[in-house]
């Protein structure tokens, strides 16, 4: 099993997106589904290994096919768009609405689009907005450090405030991070580093080990947790990340 079929798979869906074709070549869909659902079942011991009790623990007795999205879009909330999401993703945690822990997640999507990442989304969700907001102002170095140690920078790809959010004064770093209004990393796999199932495996258990402490500082975020309660190896607030 390699990652070939589940790309050539995607590049056809992405250029025939319509029921017709999905359903003509439902068995190309099983068997690349198959190596997906491989590969996760892979990656979820990997992710285990480089993260506490809690997160851990659901992973090792997960079901693969609880991890995985399905391909067919809810058209509920897209009535104007293409009917399948081109793309394989998973997010690792059997459950998808949980914050407390946050996980990890994956989307293989040809053409250099894949990712792998983690970090605090609001979903639109006002509390969880808010939650995140008052942890950066509560610890601004905390929160900057754990990004910087990951050695990502948050994307850019989401909504920003033009102006500092109301109700929340904060200077320098803190000022610019308040006006996100979600905060996440991304480590992109163009198409060729795509290889065997087991280098891949390497890179995310390399990747999980950056990302963690900032993972883990967004899932305290999320909660609305004081910082520096943290669990783990490591406390909260500045100096706390060097051991990972």
């Amino acid at each position: 099993m390699d990652f070939d079929r589940m790309l050539a798979y995607c590049t056809a869906l992405e250029g025939h997106n319509e029921r017709n074709w999905f359903h003509e070549n439902h068995r190309w869909y099983e068997e690349a589904k198959a190596d997906f659902l491989e590969l996760v079942d892979l990656l979820r011991f990997r992710i285990a290994e480089r993260t506490p009790e809690g997160l851990s623990t659901a992973l090792l007795y997960a079901d693969a096919k609880r991890l995985v999205f399905r391909i067919p879009r809810d058209m509920r909330m897209a009535r104007k768009a293409p009917p399948y999401v081109p793309s394989f993703r998973a997010y690792f945690h059997p459950n998808r609405a949980c914050v407390d822990p946050i996980s990890y997640f994956l989307r293989l999507q040809p053409g250099d689009r894949s990712q792998f990442g983690t970090g605090a989304w609001t979903m639109g969700d006002r509390t969880l907005l808010q939650n995140v907001r008052r942890y950066i102002c509560a610890d601004p170095e905390g929160f900057q450090e754990a990004l910087e140690c990951s050695g990502y920078a948050l994307s850019e790809d989401v909504e920003k405030l033009k102006r500092g959010p109301t109700g929340f004064e904060a200077e320098g770093e803190a000022a610019e991070l308040l006006r996100y209004k979600e905060w996440y990393i991304c480590q992109d796999f163009p198409d060729a580093a795509l290889g065997s199932f087991d280098a891949f495996a390497e890179q995310i258990a390399e990747t999980v080990r950056r990302m963690e402490p900032f993972r883990r500082v967004c899932s305290h975020a999320l909660a609305g947790r004081i910082p520096g309660t943290f669990d783990g190896p490591f406390p909260g607030g500045a100096g706390g990340f060097a051991k990972l």
